[in-house]
């Protein structure tokens, strides 16, 4: 048997941040060869032209109390809705080390929003503050870790002294405020918002490229990449902590620790089934991550009937492999956590197969992804140690195709 690292790194049960960063990163650097535009003095002058911003900004002090009332989803002043969220990233001990430098009149670096309509705002840089300040102002959580204010630890706002409740309500935060248009409005080479959102994600952990998809590409098809990545047999596949009803009120501590959940690794695995069918059904070209952004764009206003369709599409794959590998599949031996590059090769492979539950036996295809494995050269196509170009993922796909269907005869799903 052919050993090794999977490709995501080591390999314990849990992922890493550093494994979801190599994952993106892989997705960004490689790039398709395609024809390029001459550069001539003429061309660099319009794209120079074409690429400028015209960014007025100015800078706002908002109350802590009106900040809570705010970001309240009904208020529609500060865009809070759940689409739009990150995950949560910070600690309980870092955001209430956040409360306590309020508490202390500490400076806190500003947070910049996008003044998408008048007096309505969308987050560029600073949701992890935001959030911050209402859940404790709502009673979310309960301070801990303190140094300065130790007594006030295991309190939430409610129980803190009046004096302290009034004092954190007259604390204020900072906010650049920005209104940018592109010179030649009717252009859409580049999404400004993307942009702002990027360059300008000042604070300690900047959006990872999920988390830009979610940001910028709300809607019913974001929604149900977020759903199926809560889906039990997702879940268990993955090791992501199961779903509870409780989590929509207050995320378990278990669950907002796991990487693949806080970082919306979950909703991209999703989101990669989909973007890899569609490419290679379209022959589309291009690096991994344009092809993830394209997919979200392009779905972006899909119908609920289409939204139904594409759900039930991904749910009865991915119980014919979870059935097929005894609720472990996408698993490598000496490797036991899941294989990102397996996953995509036997998903998209089961959907572009047509494969149905009575073409399948499930004894002959684990014979025949042990023998690959076996193989030096099929075993580093099958964990992507020959990259993620298109072609690659292609040939992948294709002997995914080999380890299912066999010589398709007499076989039935055991």
């Amino acid at each position: 048997m052919v050993q090794g690292n999977s490709v995501f790194g080591n390999s314990d049960d849990n992922f890493s941040e550093e494994d979801i960063r190599h994952w993106q990163e892989a997705d960004d650097a490689v790039v398709e060869p395609s024809a390029k535009t001459a550069l001539t003095e003429e061309t660099i002058s319009e794209k120079y032209a074409r690429s400028q911003l015209r960014v007025v900004r100015e800078t706002k002090d908002f109350n802590l109390d009106y900040l809570a009332l705010a970001l309240k989803q009904d208020s529609f002043i500060i865009n809070v809705s759940p689409e739009y969220q990150r995950r949560q990233r910070w600690s309980q001990k870092k955001r209430s080390q956040l409360i306590e430098s309020f508490l202390m009149n500490i400076p806190i670096p500003p947070i910049f929003l996008f003044e998408h309509e008048y007096n309505a705002y969308e987050v560029v840089d600073g949701r992890q503050r935001l959030d911050t300040i209402r859940d404790f102002f709502e009673n979310r959580f309960a301070l801990t870790g303190l140094e300065y204010w130790a007594e006030l630890n295991r309190k939430r706002f409610r129980d803190l002294p009046m004096i302290i409740q009034k004092g954190l309500q007259r604390r204020s935060l900072s906010a650049v405020v920005l209104l940018a248009e592109t010179r030649r409005p009717d252009r859409d080479d580049f999404d400004i918002r993307r942009i702002l959102f990027d360059r300008l994600n000042t604070g300690g952990e900047k959006l990872n490229p999920q988390e830009l998809r979610n940001a910028l590409y709300p809607g019913r098809f974001n929604r149900m990449l977020i759903r199926l990545a809560r889906s039990d047999e997702f879940t268990k596949a993955w090791g992501i902590p199961s779903r509870t009803h409780e989590e929509e009120q207050e995320i378990p501590e278990k669950l907002a620790s796991n990487t693949l959940y806080k970082t919306m690794a979950d909703c991209e695995l999703v989101l990669r089934f989909f973007a890899i069918k569609e490419a290679i059904e379209d022959d589309k070209r291009g690096s991994l991550s344009h092809l993830l952004d394209d997919c979200m764009s392009r779905h972006v206003n899909d119908s609920e009937q289409i939204i139904q369709s594409l759900q039930a599409h991904f749910e009865e794959k991915f119980h014919l492999l979870f059935k097929i590998f005894d609720g472990k599949p996408f698993r490598i031996p000496n490797i036991s956590r899941p294989s990102r590059s397996l996953y995509e090769a036997l998903m998209v492979a089961m959907s572009l197969s047509n494969l149905t539950e009575d073409d399948l036996n499930k004894v002959e295809i684990k014979r025949r992804l042990d023998a690959s494995l076996q193989n030096s050269d099929d075993y580093a196509l099958i964990v992507g140690r020959q990259g993620n170009t298109m072609e690659n993922i292609k040939t992948r796909v294709a002997l995914a195709t080999r380890i299912l269907k066999g010589d398709m005869q007499d076989e039935r799903l055991v």
